[in-house]
């Protein structure tokens, strides 16, 4: 029988972050794919189905705009939420929805907002 548990992509360069973020979501029966680089986001979209992604703003590797651009134009109808920790910055929001960011969240915000914004766009 066929996994069908939704699967989250979560890319941010912070290891507590990453080990939060995947409790918090397995707890709610997701399958959960951390990494802490955008480039290493390839293999792992290219080898199964990833429902949603959450994507910090700041990588070591580059610009997670960069990393979102590349992604909407390989797999367009993938939900990407902007997670960082630099606050609701218009130009970064105006430019993560240009480029096809299905929303936008500051890492200050509660897990329950979080997991209420994946949600919303998974229902959308």
């Amino acid at each position: 029988m066929k996994d069908s548990k939704l699967t989250m992509l979560i890319v941010d360069d912070e290891i507590g972050i990453l080990k939060t973020l995947r409790e918090v979501f397995e707890l709610r029966k997701w399958n959960v794919i951390t990494t802490p680089t955008g480039f290493s986001i390839w293999p792992i979209m290219d080898k199964g189905k990833v429902d949603i992604m959450l994507l910090d703003i700041r990588l070591p590797d580059g610009s997670g705009l960069d990393i979102l651009k590349a992604a909407k134009a390989k797999f367009p109808d993938l939900p990407v939420i902007i997670y960082t920790a630099f606050g609701y910055e218009d130009e970064l929001v105006n430019e993560a929805m240009r480029l096809g960011a299905s929303g936008y969240v500051s890492k200050g915000v509660s897990m329950k907002e979080l997991i209420e914004a994946v949600n919303n766009i998974l229902v959308t």
